[in-house]
């Protein structure tokens, strides 16, 4: 009986060699099915006589008897045909039946004898060992090719499992390793001998979860021999048909045998094989010619593998991601995958930009180290246990000046790489930077320092403006989270160099920006303009964060935080464009660009807030600027698309004109009806926005304030009665006769202030000392007195239906001024002498309701609350055995005598005041004085720019020539320093002391200006405590300089006292209100003195 059916009788005729294509193969696999044990014992047998047969064709067919034997090379085809039925076939009942089959042959093959000597499938074994013996090349390929094909089978069933263990022993054994290295030495052109034996090896190492790649790695010397050749052979070789091109190459074969023992060896194996770093390289060196797939999988690999294994250590990483390593895979950024449907394509560029990410972000990834943001390496912020704070502050200085060409860093090998990146050409290269220099802020000042070549000089072209984009994402990035976060134990600053690399990077220069502001193209200044505004935004958090840290380090380290914001304002200065530039680009901007106007308007108001230094020497006058903005947004102006850019650009003018000493608020421009402020009152009338409204209503009140527009005695704000009277109410709306009559008063009143104080006096019946008194509810505004100077005017100039509109907003007026607590005695006369000047009968009849109990207006919200308590108060609520004072006839009764303590104002005008005058004109006007009051501010941050302010004006006074230039110094020194180590509010008494000696400096003929002098060379610091007692012992105890100086320093002492007393003290004697500041009473007088001698006697403070 035939083993197998014999060949046609024509091809054995010819006897010439048959073509087997796959047909041929496919028809000789079916009509021979494998369907017993037998079968492949027989196909897979080994017949020592049939040696010389082996050796020839892989086609030769010999005649033996009466039956044909197929060679070695033909069973071991058919048998692969049959193992990929079982892999590769779909499931059913003859798939199914050939695993049996399998299985059945496997258990048949087991050694009897099963020790370390016996050998599995020992005909295979030895078909092999003779094929390596008699160099026949086909055998040599096809049976390490069928041995992976079989791993390649039983690997994923269980019931193959011990079979698959045990033919791995085999193949590990010394003598079949000496066949793998028969294989792996071969020629680097013979493809066909290579590849097969790895992908035996890599089954091996994949076969049950990796069991045996430890055993494979204990083989490296032949195992892993060459491998990183066969890595680089990447060329199929020349002379290959198109077919065999789509064949995995020898790369492909070691790549996956390289990636499977990353997979599955131990952390000791894999460290290993990291460590020696060739196999690393080969593998990254051709990434870039791999298929997509072969790409995708080393990535996952790697990451999962190798990036992401918290066993691996991290040398063995660093190894691995070196700067060369990074470079290469972000070559494949521009991977372009060839005749690929869009969508079935893996996003190459995408797979190695998420690597990248997750391998230079990762802190145990292996490339990002450990930093500490803006400190270098070797800059100890932090004391040690073994040193204390004073020893810390001591010993540990800050070397600003020491990192300006090159910074010290920890990530050197992320530093390499960002030097190598694009970020100017590629978005994926610009997100990647960024993502690092987030991870590691430290390398942002290395990245530049490194950088000098690439100049920002403006040219409208894809480089500069991917490079501006870059640098704008650079500004943008957020702080360090120690900064963020404000640490505690953080206690000394960063070098300002470094930080100033995170604000404004070295290309971004004054010279060059400057250029971009006056370019031609419209989108270089625009993106010059924003990307400036954000390093403004950027460097007040920076001091916003440096002055928290000050306040958490503690006094030894305030002085060090408040030097390194000096530092970083001064830096930062020389390198933004001067805000003359900026104004010019705001001077020149059209009406219809309104991206660029409220963009310079935000700008420059950065400027005035956060380098008021800077801003405040320029001569710039908002003041026609914002008149344009008001009146873009009248209503017969408005445009519906740029009515929200306009309300921006209007809140940023607004803004500065707050700021700044030069808004001209009473200047009527020619096209424009009132002038500024009586503009901004209409618009805050009219205006629904509630952030601007607020913006508005805040800026009103310091202009109010300052002016003395209307009166701030009583607890509710006149501005808000003012307000709430121009609102419309019913049928009545105000017009531009009630804006027009305003303004016409408020700019009278602002011209020519004197005369109108002397009118309020003369009206309320007032002179300064006894003839008349002033009662505690006469608090009257003093636009009243302009009205009724100013209505009669009006009354012979207007025509009825304005003059109507007039009399009602004054009667609607008078009644909620009543309402918040004026004097009702004084508003009645001033209804009554408006009811005079008019014979119209409506307007006397809108004068005559108010204030009057029918007046039908209700109360504004913001008024009603303090309002209704002040109005059922009556004048014995007011009166107390604390609040008495003393009358004109030396007798106690309900009146006050007294101005009320000083309240702390919400703007600080001090603060900006002095800066626009020459030094004997801050000295002389009090504008030093009130800079100096602003030490004894509630708010920490209007201190600190006190502070700053007085140190820049030390620096003034140094070079200005003013003649007492000195003692002021030392003057100023002292309160600095004083008010340093309180790191509080400086008390009130110290301000005002400091404040009085200014004076008494500038003349050294001033009786008290020995003692001054004495005071100030006893100490460079004040102890506030015995300020009062110092000044007490040195008046009643010691000889004034001049004889007739006694009663002069006594009365100096006594306005000391009383000015610094802040607020009322309640003591056992009650209230101690201030004192009157003239001598004609001399009984007010005396009753001041002795009330204020016995507080000071029972007060905690004492002589």
């Amino acid at each position: 009986m035939s083993k197998f059916s014999a060949l046609s009788p024509e091809a054995h005729r010819t006897g010439k060699r048959q073509k087997l294509e796959d047909g041929t193969a496919s028809s000789r696999s079916g009509s021979q099915e494998i369907s017993q044990p037998a079968h492949l014992r027989a196909l897979l047998g080994f017949h020592q006589a049939a040696g010389s047969d082996l050796r020839g064709s892989m086609y030769n067919w010999q005649s033996q008897g009466n039956y044909f034997k197929i060679d070695s090379s033909i069973d071991l085809l058919l048998v692969k045909f049959f193992l990929e039925a079982i892999v590769y076939g779909e499931e059913s009942i003859d798939r199914e039946a050939k695993r049996t089959v399998l299985l059945n042959y496997l258990q048949t093959e087991v050694p009897k004898e099963d020790d370390r000597s016996s050998v599995y499938l020992v005909n295979l074994i030895q078909i092999w060992s003779f094929a390596a013996q008699s160099n026949d090349d086909g055998l040599l390929s096809a049976v390490p090719a069928l041995l992976a094909l079989l791993f390649k089978t039983i690997s994923t069933l269980i019931e193959f499992r011990d079979h698959g263990i045990r033919l791995c022993k085999t193949l590990l054994r010394k003598d079949q390793v000496k066949l793998l290295d028969r294989g792996l030495t071969a020629n680097k052109t013979k493809e066909h001998l290579i590849s097969p034996c790895l992908r035996l090896l890599t089954e091996i190492v994949s076969f049950d979860g990796g069991s045996s790649a430890q055993s494979v790695y204990l083989h490296r010397a032949i195992t892993f021999k060459r491998l990183e050749i066969f890595l680089r052979l990447k060329k199929p070789p020349s002379g290959t048909t198109a077919r065999d091109k789509h064949k995995p190459s020898v790369r492909s074969n070691a790549t996956r045998y390289l990636l499977a023992n990353f997979r599955l060896q131990d952390q000791l194996a894999k460290a290993d094989i990291l460590t020696q770093g060739k196999y690393i390289r080969a593998l990254l060196e051709d990434i870039c010619y791999d298929p997509p797939e072969a790409i995708k999988e080393i990535l996952d690999v790697l990451k999962k593998s190798a990036v992401l294994d918290e066993a691996l250590p991290r040398i063995a990483k660093s190894r691995l991601l070196t700067d060369w390593a990074l470079c290469r895979i972000a070559a494949l950024y521009g991977y372009e995958e060839d005749d690929i449907d869009p969508g079935k394509s893996l996003h190459i560029e995408s797979l190695a930009h998420a690597f990248l990410l997750c391998v230079c972000t990762t802190p145990n990834g292996g490339v990002l180290v450990s930093q500490h943001g803006w400190y270098p390496p070797g800059l100890r912020t932090r004391r040690t246990s073994t040193q204390t704070d004073m020893d810390f502050a001591e010993t540990e200085g800050m070397p600003h000046d020491k990192y300006v060409d090159r910074v010290p860093i920890q990530n050197t090998t992320l530093a390499m790489f960002l030097q190598s990146l694009r970020p100017y050409a590629n978005p994926l290269h610009r997100d990647l930077a960024l993502a690092i220099f987030e991870a590691a802020p430290e390398l942002i000042a290395d990245y530049f320092f490194r950088k000098r070549n690439f100049s920002f000089d403006p040219k409208l072209s894809a480089t500069w403006i991917g490079y501006s984009t870059f640098l704008f994402s650079v500004v943008n990035l957020p702080l360090p989270s120690q900064h963020e976060s404000g640490e505690r134990s953080i206690k000394l600053p960063p070098p300002t160099s470094i930080v100033m690399e995170s604000i404004l990077p070295q290309p971004l220069n004054q010279k060059s920006l400057s250029k971009c502001l006056y370019q031609s193209t419209g989108l270089i200044t625009y993106f010059a303009v924003r990307l400036m505004i954000i390093a403004f935004q950027k460097l007040e958090n920076v001091l916003s964060s440096f002055s928290n840290s000050k306040r958490l380090s503690g006094d030894l380290y305030s002085a060090r935080w408040e030097q390194a914001s000096v530092r970083l304002r001064s830096e930062f200065c020389l390198r933004c464009p001067e805000m003359k530039h900026v104004i010019t680009v705001f001077r020149s901007c059209s009406g219809h660009n309104v991206l660029l106007r409220e963009s310079t308007s935000l700008l420059l108001a950065m400027y005035y807030k956060v380098i008021p230094q800077i801003a405040l020497y320029e001569k710039f006058d908002i003041s026609i600027a914002l008149s344009e903005a008001l009146s873009a947004l009248e209503p017969g102006n408005q445009d519906n698309e740029d009515s929200r850019m306009c309300l921006l650009d209007l809140d940023h003018l607004l803004d500065i004109s707050y700021r700044s000493p030069d808004m001209r608020w009473w200047y009527k421009p020619e096209n424009m009806s009132i002038c500024p402020f009586s503009t901004i009152l209409r618009l805050c009338v009219n205006t629904n926005t509630s952030s601007t409204k607020d913006t508005i209503k805040n800026l009103l009140k310091s202009i109010v304030r300052d002016n003395a527009i209307l009166q701030q005695a009583t607890d509710s704000s006149p501005l808000d009665a003012l307000l709430a009277s121009l609102g419309t109410f019913g049928d009545w709306k105000s017009s531009n006769a009630v804006y027009e009559f305003l303004d016409n008063c408020v700019v009278r009143l602002v011209r020519k202030p004197i005369k109108y104080y002397g009118d309020a006096a003369d009206f309320a019946g007032v002179k300064l000392f006894g003839v008349t008194k002033l009662k505690a509810s006469s608090a009257i505004s003093l636009l009243w007195m302009v009205i009724l100077e100013q209505w009669p005017f009006l009354v012979c100039s207007t025509g009825a239906s304005d003059l109507v509109t007039v009399a009602s907003w004054l009667g609607r007026w008078l009644d909620f001024s009543g309402r918040i607590g004026e004097d009702d005695s004084l508003l009645l006369c001033i209804r009554n002498q408006l009811k005079e000047d008019v014979r119209d009968t409506d307007c006397r009849l809108m004068l005559e309701r108010a204030v009057s109990k029918s007046w039908q207006t209700p109360l504004p919200h913001t008024l009603s609350s303090k309002a209704t308590i002040l109005r059922a108060k009556s004048k014995e609520d007011l009166q107390g055995p604390g609040n008495a004072s003393v009358s004109s006839t030396g007798s106690y009764s309900d009146e006050i005598l007294f101005t009320p303590p000083l309240q702390e104002t919400e703007d600080y005008p001090g603060l900006s005041r002095w800066n626009q005058k020459e030094i004997d004109e801050v000295v002389e006007d009090g504008a030093l004085g009130e800079l100096l009051a602003c030490l004894c501010s509630r708010e920490r941050h209007i201190r600190s720019q006190a502070i700053l302010n007085l140190t820049t004006l030390m620096g003034q006074l140094e070079v200005s020539g003013y003649i007492e230039w000195q003692q002021l110094y030392v003057l100023l020194g002292e309160v600095i320093e004083t008010a340093r180590d309180i790191d509080d509010a400086l008390p009130f008494f110290a301000g005002v002391l400091a404040a009085r000696c200014v004076k008494a400096l500038a003349d050294p003929l001033n009786y008290m200006y020995q003692k001054i002098n004495k005071f100030l060379n006893k100490n460079p610091r004040w102890n506030t405590s015995k300020l009062p007692s110092y000044w007490a012992e040195m008046i009643f105890l010691y000889p004034p300089a001049d004889d007739d100086a006694h009663h002069r320093e006594v009365e100096w002492l006594l306005d000391l006292l009383v000015d610094g007393l802040q607020t009322q003290v309640v003591s056992g004697y009650g209230a101690i209100p201030p004192l009157p500041r003239d001598g004609e009473n001399t009984v007010n007088r005396s009753f001041s003195v002795i009330t204020t001698l016995v507080y000071l006697k029972h007060s905690t403070t004492s002589f």
